[in-house]
């Protein structure tokens, strides 16, 4: 693999504004919202923790386990069934020898550049293997030398071959980051203009995404928020923080999915009927992770039921791992969002995963329906959604405002878990045929670069 593929993953995270009220991602140039809601009381209770690990258990329930929408498939379940007519074109396997020589590369690679985690005596390098089914194996070696490297890949290649896997690729390891950034009681549902503008709400009587599990690969949900209070089916964590340490931004994109209704507190999500997984991918204080984790968090989203996965997260250059997991995630009918990128005015760089070709990639427009100046134009985006002054959960239960794609990814995530639920015999690719073909068009005639489609469509969707 050439060097020059072994480009750091970074994204980058947009600024915080914090009040005792609320707090304020803007993205870029994106203006920050005043008059904020205030906060609620204190927590009550404290979340369920597990224990830091790289392979997590299959399943860590929250403080209030959600229904049976998130059924695990089991490993030998979820390698057994892939959608083999929607699959990728198949990875080209390494023998233990190629796979050596690759180590070497990566680790000199890894050693020499600044962005890479670790540094000299805990060099880390990422081996991703396939099993016959295409099910990904992520691997995060740490090798204080090149034949430490060298040896300690091919053992891992020589391993998967008897176990009739095939080594794929070996890389260093990168970071991704978090992306900056029906009537109901709910008091603060009417500063939620997106689900007003694109009138969310008259799906509900024909679906609220109840029976559907989506994945939120992120940096770790607030558990024990009221408005997301029974909504976290199970957790698992990457970054070594635990679930008990989680993020505003995961917490902002899961209530933005799927916040409770009427429940007399604060707001209410866009899909109120989904359960959600919890991948805690990125650390809670600064929203950063390993290309290696995220991967892993992916895979496990697929295997234990998510039907749909956001990612709110992006970086500069795109990983094997990253890739192989996304591609399993395509052979397992699971629709995929990502966010298109914050980079707008900083001369629209590609971001990934979005770039890859399954996700969804996801714009941000305005409250008046114009691209957020923040939201970069590229020739992947696919559709836009509503990404600037979006109110939702926070931390120690609060509500406060952010902006970015990562915001308006949660949207389209909410509106593919409605039309899965809505027409549940239809594939993931029949989904993002609906989400992409019954958008408003917006900019240009046809597809451009700033709204791909047009701006998502609920109502038309799920009919």
């Amino acid at each position: 693999m050439a060097l020059a593929q072994f480009r750091s993953i970074r994204m980058h995270m947009a600024a915080f504004a914090v009040s005792t009220a609320m707090l304020t991602i803007s993205a870029c140039s994106a203006t920050p919202a005043t008059s904020p809601p205030p906060t609620s009381p204190p927590p009550t209770s404290a979340p369920t923790t597990s224990a830091p690990t790289t392979s997590p258990p299959a399943i860590q329930p929250g403080p209030n386990d959600a229904s049976g929408a998130c059924s695990p498939l089991g490993v030998a379940a979820a390698s057994a069934s892939p959608d083999h007519a929607n699959s990728p074109t198949p990875a080209e396997s390494l023998t233990p020898q190629q796979a050596a020589a690759q180590a070497s590369t990566a680790f000199v690679y890894a050693l020499i550049d600044p962005t890479v985690p670790g540094g000299p005596g805990s060099v880390p390098v990422v081996v991703t293997s396939l099993d016959p089914a295409g099910r990904p194996e992520i691997q995060s070696i740490l090798a204080a030398n090149v034949d430490q490297a060298r040896h300690e890949v091919e053992a891992i290649s020589t391993d998967s071959v008897a176990k009739g896997q095939q080594v794929v690729s070996v890389e260093p390891e990168s970071e991704l980051h978090a992306v900056g950034s029906a009537v109901t009681n709910d008091p603060y549902r009417a500063s939620q203009w997106s689900l007003t503008q694109l009138d969310f709400e008259s799906t509900w009587s024909t679906s609220s995404g109840s029976g559907v599990c989506v994945g939120v690969v992120d940096s770790g949900i607030a558990l024990d928020h009221p408005d997301l209070s029974g909504k976290v089916a199970a957790s698992a964590d990457w970054t070594g923080e635990g679930i008990s340490s989680y993020g505003n931004h995961a917490t902002h994109v899961a209530g933005i999915i799927a916040a409770t209704p009427n429940n007399s507190q604060g707001i209410v999500g866009a899909a109120p009927g989904v359960t959600l997984l919890n991948a805690k991918a990125l650390s809670a204080a600064l929203g950063e992770g390993t290309t290696s984790g995220v991967a892993q968090a992916i895979v496990w989203a697929v295997d234990n039921g998510a039907r749909v996965i956001n990612a709110s997260i992006g970086g500069s250059s795109g990983s094997s791992a990253l890739l192989q997991a996304i591609n399993y995630a395509q052979a397992h009918d699971v629709v995929f969002i990502a966010s298109g990128g914050n980079e707008g005015l900083k001369g629209n760089p590609s971001s990934w995963p979005a770039a890859y070709d399954w996700p969804i990639a996801t714009a941000s427009i305005t409250d008046t329906g114009a691209l957020s100046p923040f939201s970069t134009q590229a020739s992947y985006i696919d559709v836009a959604a509503p990404g600037s002054s979006i109110l939702s959960t926070l931390t120690s239960n609060r509500y406060g405002y952010m902006s970015g794609t990562s915001m308006a990814a949660p949207h389209v995530a909410a509106l593919a878990a409605l039309a899965r639920a809505a027409h549940p015999s239809e594939s993931a690719t029949q989904i993002r045929s609906r989400i992409e073909n019954t958008a408003t068009d917006s900019g240009s005639a046809g597809w451009d670069s700033s709204f791909g489609w047009g701006v998502i469509s609920p109502s038309a969707a799920v009919r």
